[in-house]
């Protein structure tokens, strides 16, 4: 059987197999009020269309068309608006799994995939070469009971148990398993969530129910954010920021209003096991998220988490995050970015914070990413031995460029090449663990696929 351990923010037992530092496991779903099958299509400026072959907008005439007069016309239910891609206050979209006929020649299923095949190598004393495959597929059902009522089931689940195992993917500084990223479970989340449309106005009320799925807590997870599109790794900082989604036995409601979306959560912080734990929720978490406009969002979270430490007492855990998110278009290409912010206090230990901006430039096949952390971590997490207390958080930084290029792309199909490099920052007590000079670089395939109308997850 798998098992999943959530340990405190600071505490890692040295001898002991590293476990989970914050629950750590894909969840395709972004928020609550969101529509996770349009969860990844910018908007583009006026008297253009996204091309979802080209990944970029492009003038009307030019854009390839995602359905002609003869196919029959999907129905339009206003949806809340995803966390990169603001949309308007009022946001009719149109739906390719939800048919105006009742679902006559359309599947209310969609399948997305996002695998890569990643070479790693990282440098120093604790430096390793490794051949890993993270990534991750989801499966959705989707359907319309009512004009009023819209009800989805989504499936996430991974290969990662046999594509990277337990030694994990090589990534200095990770604390969740020390100097790499674990692999995630085989079943990662299963969600029920039931949307019910409200007034003229585009109003929401969304009740969420997962044995195992996303607490509202942090922005979109790195691994479904558009600003790290691309990026194989996860950052150093994602257990402070974004890392309870997975949680156990979530119990959800969500209310969206004009460019409001809030959400409050109960869920529990036991520790995940396989496959699908449930529990007495004993945590709470609330978020908040604005759209400022078209282009630039915001939003802000709240989380309290009883969750076992490495001595199994249970102690209380309190995360804080604000965050902005930007889609903007710069020339003939996007640029979209993501600063989050974060802190995270474990009982009576000191808190940690980490500061986060990320972006992606895509333009045609073309697509160049980066990501810059700063963020306090302690000796103790990741097993090196000081002079002093080994619970004092330390500052720690990584800078990270690279590039990924589509080489093939049949219509829902694609596969990209790309490579990336880190260099990391430490401080001199650090060093006899990780060298003078530490960093690390990865090449990497990655294949993707969705159904329905294209989007990604």
């Amino acid at each position: 059987m798998q098992k999943t351990h959530r340990s405190s923010i600071t505490a890692h037992s040295p001898k002991a197999k590293p476990g989970r530092y914050l629950p750590c496991g894909l969840v395709a779903a972004t928020l609550m009020m969101s529509n996770p099958a349009n969860a990844a299509q910018p908007l583009c400026p006026p008297r253009q269309r996204w091309n979802p072959n080209m990944q970029m907008c492009m003038p009307q005439a030019q854009a390839a068309p995602e359905a002609t007069a003869a196919q029959p016309k999907p129905t339009q239910r206003p949806v809340a608006p995803t966390p990169d891609a603001p949309a308007a206050s009022n946001p009719p979209v149109a739906s390719s799994m939800v048919m105006a006929d009742g679902g006559k020649g359309a599947s209310p299923f969609m399948l997305q995939i996002n695998q890569f095949a990643v070479f790693s190598h990282t440098t120093g004393p604790r430096g390793q070469s490794r051949v890993t495959g993270p990534g991750s597929w989801m499966l959705m059902y989707d359907r319309a009971l009512t004009s009023r009522n819209h009800f989805s089931v989504s499936l996430m689940a991974s290969s990662e148990q046999l594509t990277v195992g337990d030694k994990g993917t090589p990534q200095l500084l990770q604390t969740e398993n020390i100097d790499n990223m674990h692999a995630h479970d085989t079943i990662m989340a299963l969600e029920f969530r039931d949307v019910i449309s409200m007034g003229s106005r585009g109003e929401q009320l969304t009740f969420l129910f997962a044995p195992r799925g996303a607490a509202a807590i942090g922005p979109v997870p790195f691994m479904h954010r558009q600003s790290a599109e691309g990026n194989p790794d996860a950052p150093l900082g994602h257990g402070l920021q974004d890392g309870f989604h997975d949680a156990s036995t979530v119990l959800g409601v969500g209310y969206h209003f004009a460019r409001t979306t809030i959400e409050a959560t109960a869920f529990s912080g036991a520790a995940v096991s396989w496959p699908l734990p449930l529990h007495r929720p004993d945590s709470y978490a609330f978020r908040i998220t604005q759209d400022l406009s078209n282009q630039v969002k915001v939003g802000a979270s709240y989380g309290d988490v009883l969750s076992p430490d490495d001595a199994g007492a249970e102690t209380h855990s309190h995360f804080k995050s604000v965050w902005l998110a930007t889609s903007h278009q710069v020339g003939s290409g996007t640029l979209r970015s993501s600063l989050v912010w974060a802190t995270g206090r474990d009982g009576h230990r000191d808190t940690q914070t980490s500061l986060l901006a990320e972006g992606v430039y895509q333009r045609g096949p073309n697509a160049f990413f980066g990501r810059a952390e700063i963020l306090q971590i302690t000796p103790e997490q990741l097993d090196v031995g000081v002079i002093g207390t080994s619970t004092d958080p330390r500052w720690v930084k990584a800078l990270t460029i690279g590039y990924e290029r589509t080489l093939i792309q049949q219509h829902r199909l694609s596969l990209r090449l790309g490579g990336s490099y880190t260099r990391d920052f430490i401080p001199t007590a650090f060093k006899p663990d990780y060298g003078s000079d530490p960093g690390g670089f990865k090449v990497f395939l990655r294949i993707k696929f969705a159904t329905g109308d294209g989007h990604e997850m």
